[in-house]
Formats: C-alpha cells, structure tokens, sequence
C-alpha cells in the first residue's frame, strides 16, 4: 500500500472531534414544514445550498430573484434548479460546492446535481429526516466522537435534545458586544437597573450553563475590532446607565468602553469554569460586505487578550484566513492560544493543506484543532468531514515524502490531531457529568 493510500486509511479510520457547528436541533429540522421554517431546514435538495454554498452563487453572478426562488419552499425543485444551474456551473470547483458534492454522495448516493435527478434527491433528502437522524448522521456518515455547538436558535445557550452529541458553547455577544437586556433579564429574572444588575445577570448565566458548556463563544469580529481594552467598571457603569436610558445617545467610543469591559468580565466568569474562548477570526460569511483591511489586524489585536489572561486558552477560529501566517505566529509565541481550521477546509481546501504543513513546522502540535463543519444543516458535516481528512491526509504525507516528518511519528500524530488535542482542550466528561440524564 502506498504512504498516501496508507495515511488515508489512518486518518479515515480516527474519529474526529468536530470543535464547531451552529446545527438546529433535530427537533427543528422533525417539525412540521411552514410558512416560517428556515431556509436551512428545507425538506428539497436546496438545503444543501442553505449555508454556504449560496454565497458562490451569488458572487458567480446569481441574481436576487434566483436566489428568493431557490430558498422559496413553495417552489419545485425542479424549478429551483432551473434557477441555480448556470451559476452552479460556474462555481462548482470551490470547496463550498466540493462539499455539497461529497455529502451528495454519502448521504444520497448521487455524485452530482442534474436537471434529471434533483427531484430524486429531493425525495432522498425528505426521507432521511426522521428522529434519530442526527446521530446516524454524524456518527455512522461522519464518523464524529461529538459536535461542539454554537447555537443560533438560542440567545445564550441551547438545552440540546442529545448533550452527548451536541455539546453547547454559551454565547457571550448578548452579554458583552451586543447586550440584550430585555432578552437577558426575562431569562434571569433580573431587572437590570445598572452595571451591577447585568454582572450579577451574566453571573446566573455561568452559574446555570457554566458547568455543562464545553466553552464560551464569540462572533464580535464581524462587527467591530478585537482590540478589547481592560475597561474598570467604575468607567463603565456611567456608561451602562446612559445605554439604558438612552441606547441611540451613546458615542461609538463610549459603546466600546461598555463592550470591552463586560468582554474581560466574562473572559474571567469563564476562566471559574475553565472554559476555553472561542473567537471568530478572519474570513465573513456572507457577500459583498466584508472590510480586508480590518480582518488582517485581528491576530494583533489579540496579543493584548492573550497577555492579560494567561491562563485561559484562546481558539482563534477559521485560521484567522487569508491571513493565517499571523494566527501560526500567535500560536507559536503565546502558550494560551490555540487555532481551529473550522469552516477553513471549504473555504480554501488548498491554502488549509499548506496551513497544516505550516502550523506543524512552527507550533507544537497540541495547539491545532483541525475539524469544526460550521453548518447549520446537519447534511453538510458529512461532505465537510471527508475533505478535512483528506487535506489533511494529504499535508501530512506531503511532510513525511518531504523529509520533515518520519512516517513513524505519523499515527500518533493523527490521533492527536483529529481528536486528542481536543479532548484535552475541551473538558467533553464534565460537560457530560453536568447534563441532565437522557429519557
């Protein structure tokens, strides 16, 4: 057998632990079809274009009205293929639409999409949504040991029908970058008065959730710099009083003043339950709307976090791509930052496969995650999966014919990377100690 085929038995054979997906919950995707069922839990093959993959058509040229019908569950598919083809054509050699294909396959065994058969797929996509589908899906398809989830059905946290399979991040935007005061005190059942209300808030959210959340998560690059700076609550609370009283009167620099301090806040109600922070880094979702020049400075504007707290791990997500030679820099130079190749394999599959042979020859390789679907249709982790093992089947037997690696060294460095690294990270037991018993 030749190295290659070899490493990719190896790494075919090793589970993964999937360190990031937004995945509805099952009983989302069972419920009933209606007019206010997302995009993303369509019953047609056009949920495999629901996250992701419409980007590419969009940006391949797609117009507005193509894409309403596509995510119009009211039309047919073949209709909505009429729609898609020629931007479909256009773009089908990105990973997004790699991905599509290889989950095609797994799920449905079908290698394409045609005129001729997206009603067939159709039929096989509903006829798979049954209960139970999640974990034939994940496990037996995907060969996942568990997903770690960011839900987006839920403000802070989600109580997950399968807390085995599903472990839950909280998310922090609605505590710290965007506070949702209304949201956050129905759920606590405090009035928030002041500063000192919304910290004893964000305390009941880490002592109810805290326990069994696998890390604490947030997306706030998309929307502003991560130059969080260590604001003193005797700065913040005028402020916080003002945002209360008049949320539109606030100053963009009196704004970050509130968000930078109840950041740091709960980075440290974090670090009680020692809980790594996951932060969005890099590349945006979406078309038509991101700002480059202010994605290259996240990686510096980390080393401030990295420094003031040491003892809690960073997982810089998505690469920080197209400018992951910074996030290899962070993770070589700070012992609390890790990088997480989540989403990075269908972005680019090639630059993720030099990422690998790069982080492995800078960093020492406890600090790489190198799986997270970042889905919110179960049907796309499958396809996303088999790429990220082969890329990095691939990166691996490049190091090893290169000289860089001895093929010796390769199994144990396999099992660390698909999943011992993060099972070391991430504390699976105690999230599993903590849940609540399944019916």
């Amino acid at each position: 057998m030749s190295l290659r085929r070899a490493l990719a038995e190896l790494v075919k054979a090793a589970p993964l632990v999937d360190t990031h997906e937004h995945l509805l919950e099952e009983r989302t995707r069972l419920s009933p079809p209606g007019p206010e069922t997302r995009w993303e839990a369509a019953r047609d093959f056009s949920v495999l274009f629901s996250h992701y993959a419409f980007d590419d058509l969009v940006v391949a040229g797609m117009p507005e009205d193509d894409l309403r019908a596509l995510r119009d569950a009211a039309v047919m598919p073949r209709d909505k293929w009429t729609c898609m083809a020629p931007y479909y054509a256009r773009a089908r050699h990105t990973g997004y639409m790699q991905n599509v294909r290889a989950s095609l396959r797994l799920l449905y065994g079908v290698d394409d999409l045609r005129a001729d058969n997206v009603e067939l797929v159709s039929e096989r996509v509903a006829a798979l949504i049954r209960p139970g589908y999640y974990r034939r899906v994940l496990k037996d398809v995907a060969h996942v040991h568990h997903c770690q989830v960011n839900s987006l059905e839920a403000h802070i946290f989600q109580e997950s029908e399968y807390p085995d399979l599903l472990c839950q991040d909280i998310s922090f935007v609605g505590l710290a970058t965007e506070p949702r005061i209304r949201v956050v005190s129905e759920l606590t059942g405090i009035d928030i008065g002041g500063l000192e209300d919304w910290h004893r808030a964000i305390d009941w959210c880490f002592t109810a959730y805290g326990p069994r959340a696998i890390a604490i998560k947030n997306q706030s690059a998309y929307e502003r710099k991560l130059d969080y700076v260590d604001v003193p609550a005797a700065v913040a609370a005028p402020l916080f009083a003002r945002l209360l009283r008049e949320p539109a009167g606030l100053a963009p620099a009196e704004r970050k003043a509130i968000q930078d301090h109840l950041f740091h806040y709960c980075v440290r109600r974090a670090a009680g339950y020692r809980l790594p922070v996951k932060l969005h880094t890099g590349y945006y979702v979406g078309y038509n709307r991101m700002p480059l020049h202010r994605l290259r400075e996240n990686a510096g504007d980390l080393c401030d976090l990295l420094r003031l707290h040491p003892q809690t791990p960073f997982v810089i997500m998505h690469i920080a791509y197209p400018y992951q030679d910074e996030a290899i820099a962070l993770a070589k130079h700070y012992a609390n930052a890790y990088v997480d190749l989540c989403w990075a394999w269908i972005i680019n599959p090639a630059a993720s496969v030099r990422f690998v042979k790069e982080f492995l020859m800078a960093a020492p390789a406890n600090k790489l995650l190198t799986f997270g679907g970042d889905y919110m249709p179960v049907e796309l982790v499958p396809g996303h999966a088999e790429m990220a093992r082969r890329g990095l089947a691939q990166a691996l037997s490049e190091l090893i014919e290169e000289g860089w690696l001895p093929e010796s060294e390769a199994p144990a460095l396999v099992a660390r990377l698909t999943s011992g690294n993060a099972l070391e990270l991430f504390d699976y037991e105690r999230t599993q100690r903590q849940s609540p018993p399944r019916p």
